[in-house]
Parts: structure tokens; sequence; C-alpha cells
């Protein structure tokens, strides 16, 4: 079953089936049910996990209390960063909408892979290079557009006087 996700996730693009093969056996089997941590935001990353089967929430902690920022469906992979990034903690965590099956890809042997340039390893590391490039763009376009907002809104507020000061 974990084997099948694999097909068709971008992390995993333009690698043939034997490629496939090879990274199914670098996957831990994982099983959680409804309400389970998978991920624990602030922990170290130890690796990518492939949601196989089921529903899963990432959840931000905030001062006004956890805050889902994503949902997410099988098939699908999460804290793809913790391949690449060991010093950051998990930036949210990952629980369970549903009963999940997971395939968990541990830093620690990916990370061993590129030392030995594994072919199949390389390629997943310029896959994961080329979605965190498509991302940070995003984000940015994002931020841009919000800034936008907000200079829009202060003008606004400026032409009518609302300075939100008593």
């Amino acid at each position: 079953m974990v084997k099948a996700a694999l097909q068709g996730i971008p992390v995993f693009d333009h690698l043939t089936m034997d490629q496939i093969e090879e990274v199914s056996t670098w996957l831990q089997r994982r099983e959680y049910t409804l309400g389970d941590p998978i991920i624990n935001e602030g922990d170290p990353p130890d690796g990518l996990y492939v949601l196989a089967r089921g529903d899963a929430q990432v959840v931000k902690s905030t001062a006004a209390g956890p805050l889902v920022v994503a949902e997410l469906e099988a098939p699908s992979v999460f804290g793809e960063l913790g391949l690449l990034n060991a010093e950051e903690a998990r930036s949210a965590g990952v629980r369970a909408k549903s009963n999940v099956i997971a395939g968990f890809l541990p830093r620690d042997l990916f990370a061993e892979k590129l030392d030995r340039d594994n072919l199949v390893a390389l390629r997943i590391g310029v896959n994961l290079g080329r979605i965190a490039s498509q991302r940070v763009r995003a984000t940015t376009k994002r931020l841009a557009e919000l800034s936008e907002d907000v200079s829009q809104h202060a003008l606004h507020a400026v032409a009518y006087g609302i300075t939100g000061r008593k």
C-alpha cells in the first residue's frame, strides 16, 4: 500500500519503477488512529512521512490555541524538509484526522544514501529542492499581496482619519 502511494507524489517524480521499489524498501510502515499525533511541533526533524491511507491535519500552536493550517489526504507527503534540515525544530504538528497508514523515511537513512551518492536519494533531494523553491515563490507572492492589502488599508485609514488610537 505504501509503495503504491509513492507514484504521483512530486517528491518521487522522475523515478523509475525499480527506483520506486528501492524507496519502498527504505520506508517503515506506521499506523495511527484518529487524533493520534504523528509529528509534534518543536520536535527535532527525524524524517519524511508518506501518507498512504487516511487524512491528517497540520496544526500550528498560536496564542489563541491550536490552528489547523492545512488538511492532508493520501497520497501525499509531509515532514519533507526534515530530510534536508536537521537543525530546525518541526514548525508545526501533524495529527491523524482518520485512521492513517504512513511510510516513514528516516533522515539518517536518507543522509547515508546521499553520502553514498545513491541516485534515487539524489533525485529525491533535487525534487525536494524544486518543491521548496516553488513554496518560497508562492509564499513571497502571497506576502507581497498581503503587504499590498495592508498598505491599502493603511492609506484608507489615513484618508478617513481612522487611527486606532484613543
